[in-house]
């Protein structure tokens, strides 16, 4: 037999066992009906709350790393949270540009030092750097 029969064989034989083992019972027992009997009451569904997407959006973080904001542009919800951490050796500031929907700075906040931002309204919020106002990143809420 040559070598692409018999991988053919074998994809063959694997295939079959597989519809095979498919279509079986399981360990309670129980089968399954070919065809669900005719009725004219709604069928119910379950509903998952899609928590990942949530719980996705409700809190992000950025790194103030060799003085860049680390994403340079971010996503939350309305009403997460961003928190900033500086990891460089001096301060920095977490300002929002004049234009923004929403104010807020950090103020000067060194090493290791935290600051966060709770965002309650869908937009784009341009912040910087006053120390270095060459770093400059967004925060997009909605």
């Amino acid at each position: 037999m040559t070598s692409s029969r018999l991988i053919t064989s074998a994809v063959l034989a694997l295939t079959l066992f597989g519809a095979a083992a498919c279509s079986g019972s399981d360990d309670s027992g129980a089968t399954t009906p070919a065809t669900a009997p005719a009725t004219d009451a709604p069928i119910a569904t379950e509903t998952q709350p899609d928590t990942d997407a949530a719980d996705a959006t409700d809190a992000a973080e950025v790194s103030i790393a060799q003085s860049r904001f680390d994403p340079l542009e971010i996503s939350v919800g309305v009403g997460g949270t961003v928190t900033f951490t500086n990891t460089d050796p001096f301060a920095h500031t977490v300002t929002a540009k004049d234009d923004s929907p929403q104010q807020f700075d950090s103020g000067n906040f060194g090493q290791d030092e935290t600051f966060q931002v709770e965002f309650a309204e869908a937009g784009t919020f341009d912040y910087f750097c006053q120390i270095h106002p060459t770093m400059r990143a967004s925060v997009i809420v909605g």
